[in-house]
């Protein structure tokens, strides 16, 4: 058997080298004389032609290691062998286990931020649908921008009005939004300076009963001689200011009056709406100088918290503490639609106030928990808008006659805010001493003046937000305030039982 002299190695192609006579494996041999040209035994000049091929018969094999040539040391070898693989697969399955956990993770991540990039895009796609409804309906026009892309429309969803109400209800908003900028108080309606002036002229005392005692509601017909209250006695009382005489007291409710307002329509006879904790709405007309019952609308489940009669005169919009609200038709006597909470939409709609915007397809509904849900009345699943204002229960809104602000104030809270509707952002809040509370925030007729009424009555004015008058001569507190005869009068209720005429000083 023959050894390499350079490996120690059996070669598997044996030469001998001609000047020395040993044997090499030929591939060693070969790249050695081509570095060195010489025999690494010898020292001898040595080329490749100075090699000579081995031809053993039979062909040589090279041996088996010594650690192969029994059968513990090949088990030994096939054990360690198969260790090995498994080790090797052990690790395999770590790594791909590994990497099938940051897949998991990043297809989760991946599918968290579609999901928050699909639910930022509905947020935004809602607030600026939000945005174009308010601007629209309030007739304000943003700048003319570079012109976008064009974007997929949607196909927006079925109207919530029957065609006909609908139809009504945009006619009464065109007209009067389309006038809005020519909108100016009536030729001698009373100037800021004139208000500061104004000192009590007259008062009615003791109207209602006295227990429960408390004139609770309060509004003022148009020519500014007759009121509307409703009291905590459940009665509702018609008084003519001019004649100091009660035209009327009108029964039917269970419970405490909260709200009253006349409906007061060219060519229709006056009625005064009320509603009450005892979840219903009640309509009064007159009959020949006599005041009576000519309807009552129910269907809520709650106590009625806020009542607005609509700018076309021919419907009446209460919010409910069941987190409803509905629309009624005047003339019928009959609900129009109910809008009731939307699913997913988070927040209470459990109402504690409510008012329609001056060009009437815009509600506000103030809540429990202190924001203003603003509503498209054309649509009854989805918002045009949610105000946060106040952190409790929203217990009276305005709007502008203008149509550009709206008011709100707490009973739990004596902070006033005003909302610009362009903007729909908060323009303008203040903080009365810690003392009082605010029963109505209120705009008068000619958005010139604010009113807030509470533990005394205080007139801001618009735009300025200065206050103009502070009285407090009420002996309870006041409920209700009303601008009446071109703004030349104030008429204020109270829980004293008492309706106050604020005016310019006479001699």
């Amino acid at each position: 058997m023959f050894f390499c002299a350079i490996s120690g190695s059996p070669p598997t192609a044996p030469v001998v080298s001609k000047t020395s006579g040993t044997v090499y494996e030929k591939a060693l041999i070969e790249r050695y004389i081509e570095e060195n040209g010489t025999d690494p035994i010898s020292g001898e000049a040595l080329t490749k032609e100075d090699l000579i091929d081995v031809k053993a018969k039979p062909s040589t094999i090279p041996p088996r290691p010594a650690n192969q040539t029994s059968i513990p040391a090949l088990l030994t070898a096939l054990q360690s062998e198969y260790d090995a693989i498994m080790l090797e697969s052990l690790e395999i399955k770590k790594a791909f286990q590994s990497s099938r956990q940051e897949l998991a993770n990043a297809l989760y991540r991946e599918d968290a931020a579609t999901r928050v990039i699909a639910r930022l895009m509905k947020e935004r796609d809602e607030a600026r649908q939000a945005l174009s409804s308010i601007q629209s309906t309030i007739g304000f026009q943003p700048p003319a921008a570079a012109e976008a892309p064009v974007e997929d429309v949607e196909m927006a969803p079925e109207g919530a009005l029957p065609s006909e109400v609908e139809a009504k209800i945009m006619e009464t908003n065109q007209t009067l939004s389309s006038g809005r900028k020519k909108r100016k108080p009536a030729p001698g309606y009373t100037k800021a300076d004139d208000v500061k002036a104004f000192v009590q002229t007259s008062h009615v005392p003791s109207l209602h009963a006295t227990k429960p005692a408390g004139i609770t509601a309060l509004d003022l017909a148009k020519d500014g001689n007759v009121v509307v209250t409703g009291g905590a006695d459940k009665a509702v009382q018609i008084f003519d200011l001019e004649s100091s005489k009660v035209l009327g007291t009108l029964k039917g409710h269970t419970k405490a009056v909260t709200h009253v307002a006349f409906r007061e329509q060219e060519g229709e006879p006056r009625l005064a709406v009320s509603a009450s904790a005892d979840k219903t709405v009640r309509l009064w007309g007159e009959d020949n100088g006599k005041w009576s019952a000519k309807g009552t609308m129910s269907g809520h489940k709650g106590e009625i918290n806020g009542l607005a009669v609509h700018p076309s005169g021919a419907y009446v919009a209460a919010g409910s503490a069941d987190s409803t609200w509905s629309l009624y038709d005047i003339a019928e006597a009959k609900e129009v639609v109910k809008y009731a909470a939307i699913p997913g939409i988070d927040g209470s709609f459990s109402y504690t106030s409510f008012a329609v915007h001056p060009d009437g397809v815009l509600h506000g509904g103030g809540t429990k928990d202190g924001a203003v849900r603003v509503w498209d009345a054309r649509q009854s699943t989805s918002l045009a808008a949610t105000l946060s204002s106040h952190s409790s229960d929203l217990t009276t809104l305005s709007f502008s006659e203008n149509g550009y602000y709206l008011a709100t104030a707490s009973s739990s809270e004596p902070t006033v805010k005003i909302f610009d509707l362009r903007k729909l952002d908060v323009l303008n809040s203040w903080t009365l001493p810690s003392e009082n509370t605010i029963s109505e925030v209120r705009f008068d007729p000619s958005a010139q003046f604010l009113s807030v009424v509470g533990t005394d009555l205080r007139v801001y004015a618009n735009k300025t937000w200065d206050e103009l008058l502070k009285f407090e001569e009420n002996a309870g507190v006041l409920t209700g305030a009303r601008f009446g005869k071109l703004g030349s009068e104030i008429v204020l209720s109270g829980l004293d039982r008492t309706l106050r005429v604020l005016g310019a000083k006479t001699d």
